[in-house]
């Protein structure tokens, strides 16, 4: 057999071969709850289906999304978004435009997600936390603690920065971060002594975010006692 034949009678083999190996590197992530105008990798999505690595969201004028993976946590999607499902160890999906409120389950080890440079994620292990991310129309991102507490972690690079619950914080178009900005004091909100117990708490960071080839970072929060506290990978 001459080697022009070789080559021709191995083609199909090799081209099975490397559609076999994108259908294995699609894993699913989680499950999807559609309302209105979703659209998955430019489809029009059904009420309930499956996330894949690789997926692109979208959302129109009144559509809205809810992803959750079992015992980690969700991403509620609000209309005029779009998220790209990374599945990479350094966060589960990256906000390319709109709004996500994103509830973990299970601390460092829950869902996360990208916004410009950076890894929103829970912080406390055992302690359910909830966070809203948002594009800005300037392309800076705004994030904003609801309940519990976050970590807002860099990629690569300079340190990051601790929120609790009522604090946000700006993510700049050039990947900058602002100061951390207090909610309004509201003594009705929390009983006395909440807030004490509450930074009493340990929690750990362990996450695979610092550096190329997925470089695990982990740093120990004891002790949450003062506001924006810099978490450094």
């Amino acid at each position: 057999m001459s080697l022009f034949s070789l080559q021709l009678s191995l083609f199909p083999v090799v081209a099975q071969c490397g559609a076999a190996s994108q259908e294995q590197e699609r894993q699913p992530l989680g499950s999807l709850s559609s309302v209105g105008q979703v659209y998955v990798n430019n489809s029009s999505a059904p009420t309930e289906s499956t996330i894949f690595t690789g997926d692109v969201l979208q959302t129109g004028d009144a559509g809205v999304a809810t992803f959750a993976t079992s015992g980690k946590g969700s991403l509620k999607i609000t209309s005029h978004s779009q998220v790209v499902f990374a599945g990479t160890p350094q966060y589960v999906a990256e906000l390319k435009s709109g709004t996500v409120v994103m509830g973990s389950l299970s601390g460092s080890t829950g869902v996360s997600l990208r916004a410009s440079n950076f890894v929103v994620v829970a912080v406390a292990e055992g302690e359910q936390s909830t966070s809203k991310i948002e594009r800005e129309a300037d392309d800076s991102f705004s994030v904003t603690c609801l309940q519990g507490s976050v970590g807002v972690l860099p990629i690569e690079g300079a340190n990051g920065l601790f929120l609790q619950a009522g604090q946000s914080l700006t993510i700049s178009p050039q990947g900058v971060l602002s100061a951390v900005k207090e909610a309004p004091a509201n003594p009705t909100a929390t009983a006395p002594g909440t807030a004490a117990k509450k930074s009493s708490k340990t929690g750990w960071i362990v996450l695979a975010v610092a550096g190329a080839g997925g470089a695990g970072a982990a740093a120990a929060l004891a002790g949450h006692k003062s506001s924006g506290q810099s978490i450094s990978p």
